[in-house]
């Protein structure tokens, strides 16, 4: 566990400290990213999984890694199935062509994501296909345009992301930190017709599976055999788990309704093998509809509640509070997601971005732009103070609102810093006892990092 030191910079700063309600100060946390876990795989070690090679069945293998990529072998050819993270694939795609017992005759990409398209030019030969939906191939060219919004999110959330520069980059400063470049399919499937095609003897269908985690998602499903590779995490890295349908890192749209479609879809065909685009395989067909139907069911209730709340004109932060998984499906992990980042994104989905609570929300300023104003108002001391007590009761969003608060007015203040250092710790230790959501956990790690060094 690292060790905190705090400075005490001023005599007002000291006072408040010996003054405050015994018990305030947070415990402190453990910031190693490794307990921070998605899909079971620790979040800080998500680039260094294990690089290593299965045998499904007599003509299927995978190879694990951040992105599991499959060979599907055939009497005529092989048909890859995702391509792996670029900074993974070289010994990915090494560990599939060991296996493929012919030429490789089919590429295909579920969702377009870093992790589908990274050894591409490692795998392709010159009359190899690729297959890609049209949501999947307009969804690259949104992620292309949005790199340089999303790179510092990326890094902000993955302690890792530093390590994986471009190689030969002019500039180390500019470097993006995953390569990324829009893929002109071979065969662009139309989402809602879909694609079916037979390569030796074995049948596929491309199904449009928009997901847990994009509307770009989609499937390759064998219908003789009954397995879906639920590619493009239509079903997400763990399972069964809560979608993560509002993104803290931002993406595009990723919507309740049609996750809900999607997964009656996957139960619709009765599958007796699941898998997905990472994590294990699944091969008990009881366990995958059981879990199915556990995900459809808590997806649909948080649906319906939503719609209720708004009819009865609650405002989104009335239904991101209220709104809970009931006792009967709060099992279900939501490491990856939260319920409560569902409703928001829902919400605004629905247009309600305006709340009707307050003229101001119609205009282009923030409230936090006039904190300064207020903390100078009413004494930094007192906010400061106040701020303490709320810590105390266990009010831990009021006391951070406080702090920030404080902070705008003054950036540099040792007493607003060390609360916020304490209201950090407080959310991090009831976030890691508490649903562990790893995006939620590494924010507050890299916040906690980032105030410690100023106050240092």
């Amino acid at each position: 566990m690292l060790k905190l030191t705090v400075l005490l910079r001023s005599t007002l700063f000291s006072l408040l400290a010996l003054t405050a309600a015994p018990g305030i100060a947070a415990e402190e946390v453990d910031l190693n990213t490794e307990d921070v876990r998605a899909g079971g795989t620790p979040t800080g070690n998500l680039i260094r999984l294990p690089v290593e090679r299965f045998q499904v069945t007599d003509n299927i293998y995978y190879v694990s890694g951040l992105a599991n990529s499959y060979v599907v072998n055939t009497a005529e050819g092989a048909i890859i199935i995702d391509t792996g993270f670029a900074h993974q694939s070289p010994r990915q795609m090494a560990l599939l062509k060991e296996v493929i017992t012919g030429p490789v005759k089919y590429i295909f990409l579920p969702q377009g994501q870093h992790d589908d398209i990274g050894g591409i030019d490692l795998i392709r030969e010159d009359d190899t296909k690729i297959i890609m939906t049209r949501n999947s191939m307009e969804y690259m060219i949104h992620r292309k345009k949005a790199q340089e919004y999303l790179s510092p999110r990326y890094a902000a959330l993955y302690n890792w992301a530093p390590e994986l520069d471009q190689k030969g980059s002019e500039k180390k400063k500019k470097a993006k930190p995953f390569p990324y470049e829009v893929i002109t399919p071979d065969i662009l499937v139309e989402d809602e017709a879909g694609y079916k095609f037979e390569l030796g003897g074995v049948q596929f269908e491309v199904i449009s599976l928009p997901g847990a985690e994009g509307i770009n998602s989609a499937g390759l499903w064998l219908p003789k055999e009954k397995i879906l590779f639920a590619g493009g995490g239509s079903v997400g890295p763990d399972f069964p788990m809560w979608p993560n349908l509002g993104t803290v890192r931002a993406d595009r749209n990723r919507i309740l309704t049609e996750y809900i479609d999607t997964i009656n879809t996957i139960i619709s065909l009765e599958p007796e093998m699941l898998l997905p685009q990472q994590n294990q395989i699944h091969t008990n067909k009881e366990d995958i509809m059981a879990s199915l139907v556990l995900m459809r069911d808590a997806a649909q209730y948080v649906h319906d509640e939503i719609w209720a709340g708004l009819s009865e004109g609650k405002d989104v932060y009335e239904l991101m509070r209220e709104i809970q998984l009931p006792e009967n499906l709060s099992h279900l992990s939501q490491q990856h997601g939260r319920v409560e980042w569902t409703v928001r994104e829902t919400v605004n989905q629905a247009g309600g971005w305006f709340q009707y609570r307050y003229t101001s929300e119609l205009y282009p300023f923030r409230p936090h732009e006039i904190y300064p104003e207020l903390v100078r108002m009413a004494g930094e001391e007192n906010v400061v103070k106040e701020a303490r007590a709320m810590l105390a009761a266990g009010k831990f969003e009021q006391a951070m609102m406080m702090a920030e608060a404080a902070l705008a007015a003054d950036e540099d203040s040792q007493a607003a810093l060390k609360l916020q250092l304490d209201v950090l710790h407080a959310l991090l230790k009831r976030a890691q006892e508490g649903y562990n959501t790893f995006s939620e956990v590494a924010w507050l790690q890299s916040q906690i990092t980032k105030v410690k060094a100023k106050l240092a």
